[in-house]
């Protein structure tokens, strides 16, 4: 199954301390749970949804779970020589990320 990129951006996105968004494996829609106690909002029939299919759901994370500047070390740790070494030197080097 094809999982549109823009609707896990967008569960990304929205997802928060009140909020905690999951992907559907089988429809590739995102759901999410709400903090009951701060959003009123009942969770329960969704709850049970998860916990009798876990397989079928996978939590996403917050935009304050993904960190840039790790991913793009991760990125130029797999690469060799001078590109890595230019990359490296981009991302490290001071005013890197200043316009």
């Amino acid at each position: 199954m094809k999982i549109k990129l823009d609707v896990i951006l967008d569960a990304i996105e929205m997802a928060d301390d009140n909020y905690t968004y999951l992907l559907d494996l089988e429809t590739g829609e995102s759901v999410f749970l709400a903090d009951e106690l701060i959003t009123g909002l009942d969770n329960e029939g969704l709850e049970d949804e998860i916990n009798e299919n876990p397989e079928r759901y996978l939590r996403l994370p917050t935009k304050f779970e993904i960190h840039e500047y790790h991913i793009m070390e991760e990125f130029i740790w797999t690469l060799n020589g001078e590109r890595a070494d230019k990359l490296e030197c981009a991302i490290r080097g001071r005013g890197a990320f200043e316009d």
